[in-house]
Formats: structure tokens, C-alpha cells, sequence
């Protein structure tokens, strides 16, 4: 790993080139509100606010560490509460939580405790839940059309914020407001927006006291009929993951095994044969029953899938037909809003279909209330649960973890009352988590190391950093209709017209695991932010007064000075890198002499080079 000094002299180069025309800055787009870190940064003179008191976490017990502390190397208690930092929210810690942990490293805990009660940390979980159940899918054969009520919907940006993330809210909720982590399935509610409501169509419920949806989103049962089962009776989970007329639902049963149990189908072993004509509908339904290389998989994967007959593929296409303008033209085909996503009279069709009446891994089963319960019982459900969160914070394929490992985070995970922020407390304060490396052959030089900031966090940490959201209209001067019907589109959070794929992240259906490498794609991913985001914030705080500014709190615009000068990059090194440099180091000379470079166009063009070449050190990219 180079150092900020070695970085910025990388760096050097290429931003020269790549700074030659000021950076546009079309799609910047202020932070709508200051987050706490915002208001506590604006000058040294600034008192920061007292923030509220927040209930601590308890903690069951320390997890155990995948190999001894000799045998890591750990970070320093401040490194440490940069990475919990990115981790959790998306930020850098405020100077006063940094100097709290320089003082006294045990502050972590009551830290991590604030943290766990963020609204970024609702955004983390929604963010860890798709990367497991492929939502965010902004593709146009799982984007409902803008007919009939939807016809005013807002933007197509919007819907998908609004429709696609309704199972992945009401996990945040469960999380955020310490629910046993079962009730993702077991919940007799869900958490919808205005727009899913219009959808799916569903009844307002009384808001749980002290439990509040996030603004704009209520608590609701849904109007089609089905069992109330969490994210089992979500509509959008089936509409993203439908299943043709052949497959039986057996695609959804591989996704709830997959998803929830960590007991997927897809994965095991199965026999090579070629004695089935997999043409003949009835020889390879003979087959499902009676070969011993299909009685093994379909024996557990049809009765699992008998459940979930009731929810029909609905094709964006066929809701389009099923109108006539604005108007309904065939409401008895249940593809106008509200959609009817479950339909009783369908629910045993598994009669017909399969044979198989509704069961689970062997044990009787009636329907989706049935069918939760028993996920939520399974031992399985919380120990791949706790592999999940462990996973994702420690960036490892959850099925890496050592079964050890895995079975102290299940305990952990039970001890807590199957609540998660528990859990996620033990895992970020642990060594596993801590360590930046291990001795060659330690049973944790695989899983541990330097953890890559994920396109969603990155979105955070730049805008947290300069008040910077990287946006765009597509079509905007070319086509107005175009442009006001998919609206203002966050980059690194799509696919279709941003760049969240090519920065490492899931885009749903195709790329459906995270790339945690640096390959040149992220890099001019990378490189293009920080360059935008420079401009911008450079622009925005020299029209600021000094206590409103964000990064360039200390130095008068038209002060070349090197004093002066060498001050604010000392500042900048703390504020952006969380590093704390001397006036005369190394990393302030090599910083110096690029701000010089860029001064022969003027102040602006100095620190405009200079905090672009921040935002794209290691310790921005890595955490």
C-alpha cells in the first residue's frame, strides 16, 4: 500500500491531464440536509452540538478471534475507528469522536453505539440485504410502467427508489429498531411508500409507538390477500424474482433456501445423467419423483416451492396492454393498479403442477404464515444470518467463514435476542474486523486485510467530505419528455446510466456479487468523482464564509502563503484521510508541491488539484 505522500505523486500526473478543462459540474447536487458530521466541522472555533444520548448496545460477549492477536497485525485504535466509520456509515469519524479515541480507546464501544442508531446505518443494511436479494434492478422488463395512477408518479428514478426497496425497508426496520431479526419473515406488516401502495395497493396500520417508519413510508398490510410473511408477501420481491409457467416457482424456492438459509439447491452435487428427455413435460415430471439424481434436490426444492403458487408472474408488458391511456381496460385480468400479486384460486395449483403438497425440508407446511415461522425457527436461518452481516463487513464470502467462527456469531446473534445491532457490534469491535493482516499461514490470512469502500458507501463519504452528489438528468437538452420521466439519477447507486457496476457494486442482474479489486474501470470511476467533487466543493467553500465551509475552513482564497498554505493541507490530511501530519512532513511537501502546480491558474486551480488528489488516496479507495 503507497503512502499519501507516494500517492499524491502517482496521482500527480494523470489529474493534470485529467483537471486540463475545469470539471463540470452540472450534476452537483448539495447534500440535502447536513449530517451531524457537516455542522460539527465548519471551524475550528466551532462548538460542536452535544449529541443525544444514545442507549448503549450490550454485547452478549467478545467474539472470538479467528486466529491469536500475535498473529495479527491490528490497527491503531484510530485507524480502527475509521474503518467502523466507513463501514457503518459511510463517513469519517467528527475530530471530537477521533481525539475521544486517541484519549482513551475503550470510547470506541459508546461510538459505535451512536453510529448503530443513524439513519446511515439503515442505509448499510438496505445496502448489505440487496447485495443478498438483487433489488435494485433499474433494467426495463422489472420497471412497472407510468399508467393509470402511476401516470403521476414522479420520475422513474424515483419509482425505483420508492417500489424496488419496499422488502429492503422493512429489514432496515427490523434492524433499526432492535425486532427479533425473524420478523423480516414473520412481520403481519410491511413497510411502503406512497408509489408501492399505489401498486400493490395495501392498508395503512397503526405506526408502533416509538417505532416509526422512515419519513414518507407507513406501515401497511397488504390488500391481495396473501399471509401476511414479511418479505415473503412482498410483491416486489416476486416481481423481481418471478418464475415462468415451466419452472414451478422452483426459482423462488432456490432464492428463499439461497437467501435465508444459506441452503441453496443450485450449489450441491447432483449425478450426470442423459437417460431423460428433458423435451417430454410428462417424462421429466415421472422423473422428478422417481430417479434417484432428481429425488435428491426435488424431493425438499418442489414442496418448498408448492408455496408460493398464489403469486403469478407479472410482466411489466402485459400491466402496460392491460390499459388504455390512463384507463383500465380489463380489470379482471388483475394487472391494473392496484396489481393483484397473490391470487387464492392459484395457490393450489401445485395439485396440477408438481404434486407436491406444501412442505418444509420434510416437515408439514400450510402457507406463507406457516412457511415463515418455520424459517425462523431453523437454526439455519440465524447462522446464515450472522454469516451475512460478518460477510459483508469483513468483505469474505460468508461461506469462508470458518464453522467455529460461524457458530460463536450464531450464539452471539441468539444471545442478543436475535436482534442485530448486537451482533454487528461484537463483529466491528472484534480483531477479525480490526486486522489489516495476518502471518503467512495463519488461519486468518485470508479473511482478513484491507477492506475496499463499496460504490454506496464511496457516495456517502464524498458527499459527507464535500457536500458533493455525483447526478445526472439523462436526456436533458435533448430530449425534455425523456428526461423529465427518468428524472435525476444518482451515479454510483445505478446501471443503467451511472456507474455503480464499474465501481465494484451489485447491479442486480447480471453482476450479482461485489467486486472488491481495483481494476482501470473503478480507477477513472474513482478519479472522475474526486475530480468533480474537488471542483465543486472548492467553488462552494470560497463562496462561503470560513465557519460555513466544509474542507477549506483555515485559508484565505488569494493567500499563497506557505504557512498558511501548509496549514490547510495539514487540515485536509485530518479531515479527508483521518491522518494527522506535521507542517514539515514528507506528505504536506509532496501535497505543497502539487497545490504549486496548479497555483500558476490560480488559488482555485491549486486546491482544486490538491484536495482531487485526497479523494483519490488509498485511504479513500481502502479502508
Amino acid at each position: 500500500m503507497p503512502t499519501p505522500a507516494r500517492a499524491l505523486r502517482l496521482i500527480a500526473c494523470c489529474l493534470l491531464a485529467a483537471c486540463a478543462r475545469e470539471p463540470s459540474r452540472a450534476g452537483a447536487r448539495p447534500v440535502a440536509e447536513e449530517s451531524g458530521i457537516d455542522q460539527k466541522n465548519r471551524s475550528k472555533n466551532h462548538e460542536e452540538p452535544s449529541p443525544p444520548p444514545v442507549a448503549a448496545v450490550k454485547v452478549a460477549a467478545p467474539l472470538p478471534s479467528l486466529a491469536p492477536a500475535a498473529e495479527l497485525e491490528l490497527l491503531t485504535p484510530e485507524a480502527h475507528l475509521l474503518r467502523i466509520a466507513v463501514a457503518l456509515r459511510g463517513a469519517r469519524p467528527t475530530p471530537s469522536e477521533l481525539a475521544a479515541v486517541r484519549a482513551d480507546p475503550d470510547a470506541l464501544a459508546g461510538i459505535v453505539d451512536a453510529y448503530l442508531a443513524t439513519p446511515e446505518f439503515g442505509a448499510m443494511i438496505r445496502d448489505l440485504w440487496h447485495e443478498v436479494l438483487l433489488l435494485r434492478v433499474d433494467a426495463g422488463r422489472f420497471v412497472l410502467p407510468a399508467v393509470g395512477p402511476l401516470a403521476d408518479r414522479g420520475t422513474e428514478a424515483e419509482y425505483l427508489r420508492e417500489v424496488s426497496e419496499e422488502p429492503l425497508r422493512l429489514i432496515e426496520y427490523v434492524v433499526m429498531n432492535d425486532r427479533p431479526f425473524g420478523e423480516i419473515v414473520t412481520a403481519d406488516y410491511a413497510i411502503a411508500s406512497p408509489s408501492a401502495i399505489d401498486v400493490w395497493g395495501a392498508t395503512p396500520l397503526p405506526a408502533d409507538p416509538g417505532a416509526a417508519p422512515p419519513p414518507g413510508w407507513k406501515k401497511v398490510a397488504w390488500d391481495s390477500g396473501q399471509p401476511m410473511a414479511g418479505i415473503l408477501s412482498s410483491g416486489a420481491l416476486w416481481l423481481r424474482h418471478p418464475s415462468n409457467g415451466a419452472n414451478n416457482h422452483r426459482g423462488q424456492a432456490e432464492m428463499v433456501a439461497e437467501s435465508l438459509l444459506c441452503s441453496g439447491f443450485l450449489a450441491r452435487d447432483v449425478p450426470l445423467f442423459n437417460n431423460i428427455d428433458l423435451s417430454d413435460e410428462q417424462v421429466v415430471k415421472a422423473a422428478l419423483t422417481t430417479d434417484p439424481s432428481c429425488v435428491s434436490c426435488h424431493q425438499t426444492l418442489d414442496p418448498l416451492a408448492s408455496h408460493f403458487f398464489g403469486f403469478p408472474k407479472i410482466s411489466p408488458g402485459n400491466v402496460r396492454k392491460s390499459y388504455q391511456g390512463d384507463e383500465c381496460a380489463r380489470p379482471e385480468r388483475g394487472l391494473c393498479y392496484p396489481l393483484t400479486e397473490y391470487r387464492d384460486k392459484q395457490a393450489g395449483q401445485w395439485r396440477r403442477r408438481t404434486g407436491r403438497a406444501p412442505n418444509f425440508f420434510g416437515l408439514p407446511s400450510q402457507d406463507l404464515r406457516g412457511l415463515a415461522a418455520q424459517i425462523a425457527e431453523d437454526p439455519r436461518f440465524s447462522m446464515c444470518a450472522a454469516r451475512r452481516f460478518y460477510g459483508y463487513l469483513m468483505q469474505v464470502d460468508p461461506s469462508e467463514l470458518p464453522d467455529a467462527s460461524a457458530a460463536a456469531l450464531q450464539d452471539a446473534l441468539i444471545a442478543g435476542g436475535m436482534r442485530v445491532k448486537p451482533l454487528i457490534k461484537a463483529i466491528v469491535l472484534s480483531d477479525d474486523f480490526r486486522a489489516v493482516g495476518a502471518r503467512a499461514g495463519s488461519a486468518a490470512a485470508g479473511l482478513v486485510g484491507r477492506k475496499t469502500t463499496r460504490p454506496e458507501q464511496l457516495e456517502r463519504l464524498i458527499a459527507d467530505l464535500t457536500g458533493f452528489t455525483w447526478t445526472a438528468t439523462p436526456g436533458a437538452g435533448k430530449a425534455a419528455k425523456r428526461a423529465s420521466a427518468i428524472g435525476e439519477v444518482a451515479l454510483l447507486s445505478t446501471d443503467r446510466f451511472g456507474y455503480r457496476a464499474m465501481a465494484g457494486g451489485v447491479e442486480g442482474f447480471q453482476v450479482t456479487e461485489p467486486s472488491f479489486a481495483y481494476n482501470p474501470t473503478r480507477m477513472l470511476v474513482l478519479q472522475t468523482l474526486a475530480a468533480e467533487a474537488a471542483a465543486y466543493v472548492v467553488e462552494q467553500d470560497f463562496a462561503a464564509a470560513k465557519g460555513r465551509r466544509r474542507l477549506l475552513q483555515q485559508i484565505d482564497e488569494h493567500d499563497p502563503s506557505p504557512p498558511a498554505v501548509r496549514a490547510q493541507i495539514v487540515a485536509l490530511y485530518e479531515r479527508a484521510l483521518g491522518e494527522r501530519v506535521a507542517a514539515d512532513s514528507p506528505e504536506v511537501d509532496a501535497a505543497y508541491a502539487l497545490f504549486k502546480r496548479g497555483l500558476a491558474e490560480g488559488p482555485r486551480r491549486g486546491w482544486t488539484l490538491l484536495i482531487a488528489a485526497l479523494l483519490q488516496d488509498p485511504k479513500i479507495a481502502y479502508h
